[in-house]
């Protein structure tokens, strides 16, 4: 482990750490959602997501999903403005977001039509790949010798990425379920890219993934606690395209950091993946596909937070129960994410904390999933009620 502290040259720079350029971005953002909040009248019709009996859904109320819009103006107007000041910085960002442009696309016109089906949306997130590939290189080492000879190898190198980083990037939206859940995570995936950026002295890199958790930060107040735009795909498809980009950069420039830091980093959203395909194909028997409300952070929202205001109704929940499932999945991701941002250039150490994470998550799961829920997790107004009904 690296974690002395970097003050010299470049990284210590008035450039690289401007706060005032850092609340300019989170301003940016937060007054693009406010832009969207206000002029919902106009525009909810197409923007609003209005289906609230779909399986999935947890919200009460239509609700604009076009919050990524505000991510992206936040981020790329601030490195519009960091750009000038970093020249290193000046052509990686900007081929980082012409990558993105075919996911983004695709999930903002879901967001909009409705009708921009889970497959064309990841074939979108597998070209943006292939893009980032070509323009910047992909996966050339995952830190065990023969797969690293056989990534030597041009085409499996680009299959390789394309589908770790396409997966990566289909991954994130897939726990935008509750409000500040995808934000917040993505925002805690940032800074982690962030702090060891800045422990190898990548200041790119840094200043990429800096300005991506300000972006968010200022988008969260709209979404957190009360919900009043979603991230929508268009925004989860931005943020984990970016994250596993500037993941998968971070390895390929910076030769001391683990392979295994790109996948720890991103693990929750990745797991979650995993464990759905394999929790609907061979558990339940359907298409892997198909949606559900079996992923933990509904299982959290119904058994450890709705339970508490209400028994019988999703409808008579207040607008702040949605919100309070998501700080048990922020907790979760930083169980993995600490260790992984501490030991980035140990692979032991962090292999060691996915399986930390993965054991926390299946024994959480398979707690609530049968409904055997931790006592100490639940919510102090519950315990009175928990004690009543002999639970």
């Amino acid at each position: 482990m690296k974690f002395s502290t970097v003050y010299g040259g470049a990284v210590a720079s008035h450039q690289t750490w401007d706060t005032v350029s850092w609340l300019y971005i989170c301003i940016v953002a937060f007054t693009i959602g406010g832009l969207i909040v206000a002029s919902e009248r106009w525009h909810g019709a197409f923007t609003g997501d209005s289906d609230l009996h779909k399986i999935q859904a947890s919200h009460s109320r239509p609700t604009p999903r076009v919050g990524g819009l505000a991510v992206l103006a936040g981020s790329l107007a601030g490195l519009l403005v960091l750009g000038p000041k970093n020249m290193t910085l000046t052509w990686l960002w900007p081929v980082l977001f012409v990558a993105a442009l075919p996911v983004f696309v695709a999930g903002l016109l879901e967001d909009i039509t409705k009708d921009i089906g889970s497959g064309k949306r990841l074939l979108a997130a597998f070209v943006s790949a292939a893009i980032a590939w070509w323009l910047l290189g992909g996966v050339s080492r995952v830190g065990l010798w023969p797969i690293d000879w056989i990534l030597g190898f041009w085409p499996i190198s680009l299959i390789f990425t394309m589908v770790a980083v396409g997966g990566c990037t289909h991954a994130l939206n897939i726990v935008d379920g509750m409000n500040g859940l995808a934000g917040m995570v993505a925002t805690l995936m940032a800074l982690s890219l962030a702090l060891v950026a800045l422990q190898v002295q990548d200041i790119p890199i840094f200043l990429i993934a800096a300005a991506l958790a300000s972006a968010t930060l200022g988008f969260l107040v709209w979404n957190f606690p009360f919900g009043r735009v979603f991230l929508g795909d268009g925004g989860a498809y931005f943020l984990g395209f970016m994250l596993a980009e500037l993941a998968v950069q971070l390895v390929v420039r910076n030769p001391s950091v683990s392979p295994f830091y790109a996948l720890a980093v991103l693990f929750y959203p990745v797991f979650e993946t995993l464990f759905s395909i394999w929790r609907r194909r061979f558990k339940r028997g359907t298409p892997v596909d198909q949606p559900d409300a079996l992923h933990l952070h509904q299982l959290v929202f119904r058994r450890l937070v709705r339970v508490t205001f209400s028994r019988d109704s999703r409808h008579a929940v207040p607008a702040l129960c949605n919100a309070m499932a998501s700080p048990y999945l922020w907790v979760l991701t930083l169980i993995g994410l600490v260790p992984a941002t501490i030991w980035w250039d140990n692979a032991w150490a962090l292999c060691a904390s996915l399986l930390v994470f993965s054991l926390v998550y299946i024994w959480l799961y398979s707690r609530l999933v049968s409904w055997r829920r931790p006592a100490w997790l639940l919510l102090p107004s519950l315990g009175r009620e928990h004690h009543k009904h002999g639970k």
